[in-house]
């Protein structure tokens, strides 16, 4: 059951949390014939999370405590709650209601913050309306709110190809903990802009690619992982924002396992096996005027 805090708006009828994700490596693989690109990377989801607030009202509508996100029709959670309410119209009936967001998650930051509040109001609605969609149903909703919907609609850990929609679960070979120190240098990134920023030829033939090809039953070493993660964006956003690239290499200095950038960026990330380093870390970039989070592995 999902934590549940004061809303602003009174008492509500379901809470949910929406989690962050973090790429642990990313490659691009190339363009597909529908305009979007083939990608292969490692999906984990992490304790910083948003929380979604569902309140009967009047009519349906989305506020938020981030004045700076749109909560009009563009927002991904608007979209799938119309999205849901179209696919349940004859199984089952959806009150009017006022979703409350509460955000910790940066604004595009790479951090799969929309993708993930739009995949909790798909996880709200169906508990609401007593589950009249399957798992399957709710991931077909998912792809056509966004490319990173489903896994969020799933959580975890996940090995995440095509544009998106071909999921694999993971597990981890060990339950050696591990702890991420995340920092975001409030650098804004266009999707679109680091896409069109790669280079026109991208190899699949990688230690990344190689170690992700040699994964069998579904099981993956975190250690071995560290050693060979990559993301094709970061050199990228590292050349037009330097910030990056600083805030990578104090991951480094401080003595992270490994240090990379996740999504099509701006956050940078650190992962330690030492929790007292990973905090030490997050509370040096804050005292310097960063937006840092601490966060764990979340596996549901």
């Amino acid at each position: 059951m999902p934590r549940q805090s004061e809303s602003p708006y009174g008492e509500s009828v379901h809470v949910e949390l929406a989690h962050a994700k973090v790429n642990l490596g990313l490659k691009v693989l190339g363009t597909r014939e529908d305009g979007y690109h083939d990608i292969l990377s490692v999906f984990q989801s992490v304790t910083l999370a948003d929380q979604l607030w569902f309140h009967l009202s009047d009519q349906a509508r989305l506020s938020c405590s981030d004045p700076s996100l749109p909560t009009n029709a563009d927002n991904l959670a608007l979209k799938a709650l119309s999205l849901f309410q179209n696919e349940v119209r004859d199984r089952a009936s959806l009150p009017a209601l006022h979703l409350h967001l509460e955000k910790s998650i940066p604004v595009g930051a790479g951090l799969g913050g929309g993708s993930s509040d739009a995949a909790a109001t798909l996880r709200g609605l169906n508990t609401i309306c007593g589950q009249p969609l399957d798992t399957p149903s709710l991931l077909s909703l998912a792809a056509v709110v966004g490319s990173d919907v489903p896994f969020c609609l799933l959580e975890g850990t996940a090995l995440v190809s095509g544009r998106g929609e071909r999921i694999e679960p993971l597990r981890w070979a060990s339950a050696r903990p591990f702890y991420f120190s995340l920092v975001f240098p409030e650098v804004f990134v266009s999707t679109k802009w680091a896409y069109d920023s790669l280079a026109p030829c991208l190899t699949t033939f990688s230690p990344y690619h190689r170690f992700i090809s040699s994964l069998r039953g579904g099981r993956v070493d975190m250690t071995g992982l560290l050693e060979v993660i990559e993301n094709d964006f970061q050199s990228v956003v590292e050349r037009a924002n330097p910030i990056v690239a600083e805030l990578v290499s104090e991951f480094d200095r401080k003595g992270a396992l490994c240090s990379s950038m996740t999504g099509t960026g701006s956050t940078a990330y650190g992962i330690f096996d030492d929790r007292i380093a990973a905090l030490a870390v997050c509370d040096e970039l804050k005292a310097a005027g960063h937006r840092s989070f601490f966060c764990e592995l979340y596996c549901p």
